[in-house]
């Protein structure tokens, strides 16, 4: 197979641009690999909450984000193709070995983080949507272990060589071919049915920061209603648009995406040869197909949410349905809230429960509307709003779509964590060892049924852990890229040099301070704890980098001086 590929990489060099362009088109890359990583359970629920908050407005946050990504992982394709060495042995080798490993266990944690949602989706959706008659705790459970089945089958399968392999690139590159088909036939079915105009959905590309600062204009008139407790529901939204927008532009890029690339890679046996194409295959595999992908969930959010307005336009009754006053209900959470800004937490528990109870029946239905906005709709809700404007062909559609992002992100993370513990342990890419890291992930599989409060304790410290490392990944891909000892005259020049280091440099400034920021702020109750890992953080890496400046130098100089002795 790399023979074929060299012969048409040979054809392409000697073809004009678009014939080049049709014999690039042939071959199968690692950008498919690394959009349907992106494309995860993370991702969906980010562009369904951008969409239900801020509308088309929210069409930018990952657009934007993966636009700079792709800057940094095309930077990491060069350095990885014409050093013939992965990013993590780079690091631990010629840069900083403290990073190399801080960067590794994030990257097996992330995996880890990353898998426990794709099986509860994975499963809910199949259960619910797919087939309602598994829609039941066993259901789910047969539904899970289904998609672990085919997920460690594939992930074997991986490792066959000849026609399974390349059976086996095909196969996940017709998977995003059908997860993008469906959201694009999904998107013109609905769109059809809407209000919004085309002027609309274009501006949702330009990025719009006034949402950091500023409440969605789609709330004001409700907020005109408030009076003395508009101040509560200002900050209580400005806080879920803020935290939304800085995490789901933070993560598109995850730590385990960097680390992957360069193992998908060398495991192909690309060399210096295959740059031109590398770039190509980002391009077309993952930044196109992502950007089309996210448009259409949040364009599909942004409906649905426009059809909660107009259904909340219907005047409440002054006692809160039923349902808002079971614990359970995340609106009366934050009803909750709004009682004890109000009266305060003493006054508040000091109440009997009917008393409690009483005080948020007595709420204004303007609020109630507000409180009920402000809970982030789920993924099966989504689907069923989708089915009520669409039609129903949409619930097979959506439902398929999400199956498919699930699996498909599960197949990849166990693939990568194999070659991750492979890397680590610095044994070749195959065997047991290989099988044994893959199958590490079937044990996140159990997470989402036993472990009831794993966002609290599994994604949310992982996910901070990860962000903290990524501004120090992202200055280490600059650094490295332009340092002639490790690359020599491969290092970029020219106008295309120029692009990629901008690119990087814009990558740093606002992927990377959002994730420093994002991980900063981070707190386990009064402990600041996202401070306390970052500068325990920083403070390890450059103890590392200057740490392996001294060896380095102290081998040279013992290298020098045996030179001297022989002489």
């Amino acid at each position: 197979m790399a023979h074929l590929e060299g012969k048409i990489l040979d054809k392409a060099d000697k073809a004009g641009f678009f014939a080049k362009l049709f014999l690039y088109s042939k071959l199968n890359g690692p950008g498919t690999w690394l959009c349907l990583l992106a494309l995860s359970a993370g991702s969906l629920v980010g562009s369904i909450g951008l969409g239900q908050f801020l509308g088309t407005d929210g069409i930018w946050v990952q657009v934007w984000a993966m636009v700079l990504g792709f800057f940094s992982l095309w930077a990491l394709s060069h350095i990885t193709l014409n050093s013939q060495q992965s990013f993590f042995v780079l690091l631990k080798n010629d840069w900083n070995s403290s990073l190399a490993w801080w960067f590794a266990a994030a990257a097996l944690i992330t995996n880890f983080a990353w898998c426990m949602p794709q099986f509860r989706f994975g499963a809910e959706i199949s259960s619910s949507v797919l087939l309602p008659f598994l829609d039941n705790k066993f259901g789910k459970i047969c539904a899970a272990v289904l998609i672990l089945g085919i997920s460690v089958f594939f992930s074997f399968w991986y490792q066959r060589s000849g026609i399974h392999s390349k059976l086996f690139q095909w196969s996940l590159r017709s998977i995003l071919f059908v997860i993008t088909s469906l959201l694009i036939i999904c998107f013109c079915l609905v769109l059809s049915r809407s209000e919004l105009t085309l002027l609309e959905i274009l501006s949702g590309f330009i990025p719009s920061f006034s949402n950091l600062i500023e409440v969605h204009p789609r709330y004001h008139s409700l907020l005109s209603m408030c009076g003395d407790m508009r101040l509560f529901w200002e900050n209580h939204f400005l806080g879920l648009q803020k935290n939304l927008i800085l995490i789901t532009f933070s993560s598109t890029i995850g730590i385990n995406l960097l680390f992957a690339l360069p193992l998908l890679l060398l495991g192909r046996n690309w060399r210096r040869e295959h740059n031109g194409f590398s770039k190509f295959n980002l391009f077309t595999g993952l930044l196109i197909p992502f950007i089309i992908c996210t448009f259409c969930l949040v364009v599909l959010s942004a409906i649905v949410s426009d059809k909660q307005f107009k259904q909340s336009e219907i005047i409440l009754s002054q006692n809160p349905p039923k349902e808002i006053l079971e614990e359970s209900n995340p609106i009366r959470e934050v009803l909750k809230q709004r009682v004890i800004h109000e009266v305060g937490s003493d006054a508040y528990a000091a109440l009997a429960p009917f008393q409690q109870d009483e005080l948020l029946q007595s709420i204004p239905a303007y609020e109630q509307r507000l409180a009920t906005l402000s809970v982030t709709i789920g993924v099966k809700s989504w689907i069923e709003s989708l089915v009520q404007i669409g039609g129903t062909p949409l619930r097979f559609f959506l439902g398929i779509t999400v199956l498919f992002i699930s699996v498909s992100t599960i197949i990849l993370l166990m693939i990568i964590n194999g070659h991750l513990i492979c890397e680590v342990l610095g044994r070749p890419h195959k065997g047991a060892l290989f099988q044994s890291g893959s199958l590490l992930l079937a044990v996140s599989s159990v997470g989402p049924f036993v472990w009831t409060d794993q966002d609290q304790w599994v994604a949310d410290p992982t996910y901070f852990i990860s962000l903290a490392i990524i501004p120090f990944a992202f200055l280490s891909i600059i650094m490295i890229m332009n340092n002639r000892e490790i690359l020599g005259r491969e290092c970029p020049r020219g106008w295309s040099g120029f692009l990629l280091n901008f690119g990087n440099i814009l990558s740093l400034a606002l992927l990377g301070s959002c994730s420093l920021y994002v991980a900063w702020n981070h707190s386990w109750g009064f402990f600041p704890v996202g401070k306390f890992l970052s500068v325990t953080i920083a403070v390890v890496l450059f103890a590392g980098y200057f740490s392996l400046k001294i060896k380095k130098l102290n081998n040279r100089i013992s290298g020098l001086e045996s030179l001297l002795k022989s002489k």
